[in-house]
């Protein structure tokens, strides 16, 4: 059931754009944490006001995205 779904996605995507995509698909950036955990490590720094840096160190990842 995905696949047709995606297909109509890309295709109408393909139309606005006027072109075929431009990188391949999943590129972008890579996360350490999963969207879920990302959710979590927002909240933690709204409700608390830790810097990144102590919230990298918390949770073992990177201070930011990586290029």
């Amino acid at each position: 059931m995905a696949g047709p779904w995606l297909a109509r996605c890309e295709s109408a995507l393909r139309e606005r754009r006027g072109a075929a995509r431009r990188r391949a698909v999943g590129a972008g950036p890579k996360y350490d944490l999963v969207f879920a955990d990302r959710v979590l490590v927002t909240l933690v720094h709204l409700c608390t006001g830790l810097p990144h840096a102590a919230l990298a160190e918390l949770y073992g990842t990177a201070r930011g995205v990586q290029p």
